[in-house]
């Protein structure tokens, strides 16, 4: 049998969920149904899956062992989960043929803030005088579209490790008001020249308690169910992240 870690024919990619002990039964479910849709695709294809875990730890500290775990294992890419998302099941396969169409180094789905007013969690930008940086939420983008972004928040992300690579170390620890996905983005933009978007097409839930947050509630709280018509034809809640990604297609 031949060595999957030196198999080059093999697209390798190691699936990481960093913990901060968040425990539901939903995302517990979820996330294996996703992981049995990996086997199945595995099966069938190029790709060979991985699973990084570090146990329970602080978030900078599981991203910057895992990120350093993949590089060093030659992986093709590293996909981070946290685990309080809600994710359809096929949303490797969207992702990673969004991440090959548009030649992008960091790709997110459409994941929003868990409370009001929902704001997907992507950024642009704005320098200051004195060197301080501002992080200004993008609200403004088309439906179902492909945004590209200075930052997006990791609670789902596919990153590519040859990117990964040019990034110095430490990554993903900052001293500053940043958080570590922020902060990552600023050192893989500057050091790797890396290219960031969002593809919106693709919801992912947010946990809340007892509700999840998606996109339709950022159309809602701004009152944009006009712009959004489209996407969202149906008023009726769904009852899973999958049966959406359909409504929504």
């Amino acid at each position: 049998m031949n060595d999957p870690f030196g198999d080059k024919s093999l697209i390798k990619i190691m699936t990481c969920e960093p913990s901060a002990g968040l425990v539901d039964c939903r995302v517990f479910d979820n996330r294996i149904d996703f992981y049995m849709e990996q086997a199945r695709l595995e099966s069938r294809s190029e790709f060979k899956f991985f699973t990084g875990n570090t146990g329970r730890m602080s978030v900078n500290y599981a991203r910057e062992s895992m990120a350093d775990t993949a590089c060093r294992l030659d992986m093709d890419f590293i996909l981070m989960i946290d685990d309080d998302q809600i994710v359809p099941k096929d949303m490797f396969e969207r992702l990673y043929k969004t991440i090959e169409d548009q030649k992008a180094d960091v790709v997110s789905p459409m994941v929003t803030q868990r409370y009001p007013p929902f704001n997907p969690v992507m950024w642009k930008q704005s320098w200051f005088d004195g060197g301080k940086i501002a992080n200004i939420f993008i609200e403004e983008y088309e439906p179902n579209s492909i945004v590209e972004c200075d930052a997006v928040g990791f609670g789902v992300v596919l990153i590519r490790v040859a990117m990964l690579k040019k990034t110095k170390m430490p990554r993903f620890f900052s001293n500053t008001y940043l958080g570590e996905d922020i902060y990552f983005c600023m050192k893989a933009k500057g050091e790797a020249k890396a290219k960031i978007i969002m593809d919106t097409s693709i919801k992912v839930g947010h946990m809340r308690h007892p509700e999840v947050a998606t996109e339709y509630d950022f159309v809602k709280s701004k009152h944009l169910e006009e712009k959004f018509k489209e996407v969202y034809k149906t008023s009726k809640p769904v009852e899973t992240i999958d049966e959406l990604n359909v409504v929504t297609a």
